[in-house]
């Protein structure tokens, strides 16, 4: 019988390589472990493996019922190709095993849903509890959907496909990355030329004068042939950071290639403005288990130096270490527009896994964008377009189950209501039945300032169109006015005017819809509100006049404004609009035109206080990465701390349009020295074969007078261990609000190719030479690759 232990084609790597593995390489996975989403199905453990599981029926196949992507189960043979590392269904699906990220039992996935409307199953416990889902590839994932024949067998089926997938991403680290470049080769040992194919394959290219030098230097027993653990080492050689060594030196005391203590503890107070102590640097030497204990070599320097311990954000930012006591309208709030979809706004895919996904990157308001459902049931799409459409409850189910993943912060549903009256007692049935007590009881009438981020843990806030008293008048239902229009343009896809409610009669009010953005009012539509929805509402959707008009209105008045409204008030009314925002929320969200899901740069809006800055998420560009870079403050629990500038106290002396520095700005000025790279990847697009030619782009992204952009030189053919060594030096206004958003890109002959990029707070910068670890279009790291960088500040 083969078990799992010995059906891996990594665990016959003999106890030399292994050695070797431990020594050369970081051994850590690339990979976070797999996602098992069962506890409300099942309270069996499928983490403890069942010896008496027997792998070969996975190598031949199981017979299974697949859900294809139009809710129909067929039936399938489910393989488990231990060989290639991959999971097989049919002739075309297969998917290896180390890119599945989260396995599901039950009913999970937009495909179950379908397959449940389509066969009207509202509450079959025995398919739920049979079936389960592998999601894969990514962002924007992809699923496979199965019914096992009984609940034992999918217990099985599962737990053994949770530790195949674990057994390979534990494997998928620096060692076995070059291990598998290596067993392509298919030698013991490789010559000059394979050397040149391997190391071309890796990203780097020289003379061959230089590689046939490299070659002799690391070929031991002169057989001009490199063995594996020869080859390590030569690879090894060209990671090394050679111009740290003038650093090093300069600590060692004349102690030739070692570094003692007090060297180590001057170093760490003037390069990296730290304080160490003698105890601490002891045990930074013991991890590397090294007979001599009071000193360090270059090799275990270097190794800490592009480490985990050396990163270029301060530790703390990756914990919730902000005062969290203040009200939520005191916290930037990361923030999605039209959640729902995958894509395109016009034609794209709506799917509730998009909630998942964002919810689990940690944003704390998503948007829902609901429609009359043909079967009496509300959907949520893009109105009045091609997209495709999901159920409402869905929707509420998934944001239930996902939302408090990352924090247990409060969850902002930014609804847009497009449906009739009884569609919409039906909304609130299904949020009331979902969500229960997460649903907090509306704000008192008049209230002043807004509950605290503390007391309004593991809650589901809603925001919506209301009547103007707020509370529930007891008529049957009401007529309600939009005091503005926040949706993106669904209808028409162009912006909607505000209307103004003095408009409004004392005695009855309207929902009312204007089109166009020429500021004439060209279609008014009246919608009436359900009573049974109006009560839940908890922030309340305001028409916008001024900033000192807001500043009256009860706290739980909220206003979104179009990007190109928040560019205007940036200008007109800069002081005005933040102190509005100390008690009221301000939402921010994309012109209509924005068809491709492209977003607008967040930092004018954080620059006035706008709290929700609410991007096409699903996008990759620079605005995402801005988001992203503030976002991972604070533990990534979604909320950031707004600086003292735009809080009571400060605020009342600050303009973000002033050339004067802002007197609280912690730096004056950020000189950042790029030294070099090591691993950068080829672009997606590159020519096969062909070698990059990378330069860096640093850019500061603040306030209006914190805007510059530097870029480095172009190393020719070398991603391997490029070195540039420039230094930069960037003016602060105020380095509270500053970002610097660091690219790398390839320059070819038609332009240039994003490789990766890092974006983050210029105060979380620590000083001193420190590693970066450059992202992906997921926003995931890049196995292998950083930047290294000298930053200095002077305040």
């Amino acid at each position: 019988m083969d078990t799992l232990t010995n059906s891996q084609d990594y665990s016959s790597v003999d106890l030399s390589l292994e050695s070797l593995a431990e020594e050369l390489y970081n051994i850590q996975s690339f990979n976070k472990d797999v996602i098992l989403d069962s506890f409300d199905i099942d309270d069996y453990d499928h983490t403890q493996l069942d010896t008496t599981i027997d792998f070969n029926k996975f190598k031949i196949g199981l017979p299974i019922l697949k859900i294809s992507s139009k809710g129909k189960a067929q039936k399938k043979k489910l393989i488990f190709d231990l060989a290639r590392n991959q999971i097989v269904c049919g002739k075309k699906k297969k998917v290896n095993f180390s890119e599945i990220d989260e396995i599901r039992v039950g009913h999970k996935t937009n495909i179950f849903n379908q397959f449940k409307s389509s066969k009207n199953l509202k509450e079959d416990i025995e398919s739920i509890q049979q079936s389960f889902s592998i999601l894969f590839s990514g962002n924007l994932r992809k699923t496979m959907d199965f019914i096992c024949s009984d609940i034992p067998e999918r217990r099985q089926i599962v737990s053994a496909l949770y530790h195949v997938v674990q057994e390979s991403k534990s494997v998928n680290n620096e060692y076995n990355f070059v291990k598998r470049e290596w067993d392509r080769v298919g030698k013991d040992s490789i010559d000059f030329s394979t050397l040149k194919k391997i190391l071309a394959r890796l990203n780097f290219t020289t003379s061959d004068a230089v590689l046939h030098g490299l070659m002799k230097f690391s070929d031991s027993n002169s057989d001009y042939q490199l063995d594996f653990s020869e080859f390590s080492n030569l690879l090894k050689l060209l990671r090394s950071h050679p111009e740290m060594k003038p650093v090093f030196y300069k600590y060692n005391g004349g102690n030739g290639e070692w570094v003692p203590i007090q060297g180590m503890i001057d170093f760490f107070r003037i390069e990296q403005s730290e304080v160490w102590t003698v105890e601490q640097c002891r045990d930074l030497i013991k991890k590397y288990h090294h007979e001599r204990l009071d000193c360090i070599s270059f090799e275990n320097f270097e190794e800490f130096i592009c480490g985990e311990a050396n990163l270029a954000q301060y530790p703390h930012t990756s914990t919730v270490y902000q005062d969290t006591s203040k009200p939520l309208s005191y916290y930037f709030i990361n923030s999605s527009h039209n959640t729902y979809l995958s894509g395109h706004q016009l034609k794209g895919l709506s799917t509730s896994e998009m909630y998942t996904n964002t919810l689990r990157q940690g944003c704390k308001c998503v948007e829902l964008d609901v429609w009359d459902g043909n079967d009496g049931d509300p959907i949520i799409f893009h109105g009045n377009t091609l997209t495709s459409q999901i159920k409402f409850s869905h929707v509420c189910e998934t944001i239930k189950a996902r939302g408090f993943e990352t924090s247990p912060y409060p969850v902002i549903l930014s609804l847009e209501v497009h449906c009739s009256v009884p569609q919409q007692i039906i909304m609130a049935n299904h949020m009331k039945e979902i969500f229960g007590e997460m649903l907090p009881t509306p704000l008192p009438e008049g209230t002043k300032e807004l509950p605290t981020l503390d007391s309004l843990k593991y809650k589901i806030l809603l925001k919506g169109h209301t009547s103007h008293a707020h509370v529930n008048t007891g008529n049957s239902q009401s007529n309600i006015q939009t005091e503005e229009n926040d949706d993106d343009g669904a209808v028409d896809l162009t912006e909607y005017d505000e209307v103004d409610d003095k408009s409004t009669s004392s005695s009855s009010s309207s929902f009312s819809l204007s089109f166009g953005s020429s500021g004439k009012k060209k279609k008014i539509t009246k919608i009436k509100i359900a009573p049974e929805f109006e009560e839940l509402i908890y922030l309340v959707s305001h028409g916008f006049k001024s900033g000192n008009t807001t500043k009256e209105l009860p706290s739980y008045k909220i206003h979104s404004l179009v990007e190109e409204k928040v560019k205007q008030l940036v200008q007109s009314e800069p002081r005005e609009i933040v102190e509005a925002s100390q008690n009221h929320l301000l939402r921010v969200y994309p012109r209509g035109t924005r068809f491709d899901s492209s977003n607008f740069d967040p930092m004018p809006s954080w620059s006035i206080g706008c709290q929700l800055a609410a991007l096409n998420q699903q996008t990759s560009s620079e605005p995402m990465w801005i988001n992203d870079g503030m976002f991972s403050d604070n533990g990534g629990c979604g909320y950031v701390l707004k600086p003292p500038c735009l809080l009571p106290g400060e605020c009342e002396t600050y303009d973000p349009t002033s050339p004067e520095r802002i007197k609280s700005s912690k730096y004056s000025r950020v000189i950042v020295n790029v030294i070099s790279a090591r691993q950068l990847p080829k672009y997606t697009k590159s020519t096969k074969g062909e070698v990059i030619d990378p330069y860096v782009t640093l850019s500061i992204i603040g306030t209006h007078f914190d805007q510059k952009v530097e870029k480095t030189k172009v190393i020719d053919n070398n991603g391997f261990n490029p070195h540039w060594g420039e230094e930069f030096e960037f003016p602060l206004y105020n380095s509270q609000l500053s970002m610097l958003l660091i690219r790398v890109d390839d320059k070819d002959k038609v332009g240039h190719n994003r490789i990766g990029h890092h974006c983050i707070r210029v105060e979380n910068i620590r000083p001193g030479y420190r590693i970066l670890k450059l992202k992906n279009n997921f926003n995931r790291t890049i196995p292998l690759a950083n930047l290294l960088c000298k930053f200095t500040f002077v305040e």
